[in-house]
């Protein structure tokens, strides 16, 4: 049973995420270990860890942020909620909603610099 949407209510749809990078063997793609959603009504688009989780939203990039630098694929990269850590510094997760490659960006300096 697939989750309503945080924004509008409505049924969210499964987005399958797949890894599909260094496939060793010509291993075929595999799906990534979050279960993904988006809404066909208002485009909200998130994920959760498992079924009893809650849901996490995530934000697609435009431009050039949003074409992925492992597969590049145009508009493919999603976002989610920066955070700080404890050394002040700003990150967010990206993932390339195509072939699946996550990575966590600095959005800030390295303090002092």
């Amino acid at each position: 049973m697939s989750p309503d949407c945080p924004r509008c209510g409505r049924a969210l749809t499964a987005l399958s995420v797949t890894y599909r990078r260094n496939r060793w063997g010509g291993a075929p793609p595999s799906p990534r270990p979050e279960q993904w959603w988006q809404c066909p009504g208002c485009g909200w688009l998130g994920y959760r860890r498992a079924a009893d989780r809650p849901l996490n939203p995530m934000r697609r990039l435009e431009g050039d942020e949003g074409t992925c630098v492992f597969c590049g694929e145009e508009d493919s990269n999603a976002v989610g909620e920066p955070w700080e850590t404890d050394t002040g510094q700003l990150h967010d997760w990206l993932v390339c909603l195509t072939c699946g490659t996550s990575n966590r960006r600095r959005l800030t300096p390295p303090a002092g610099t």
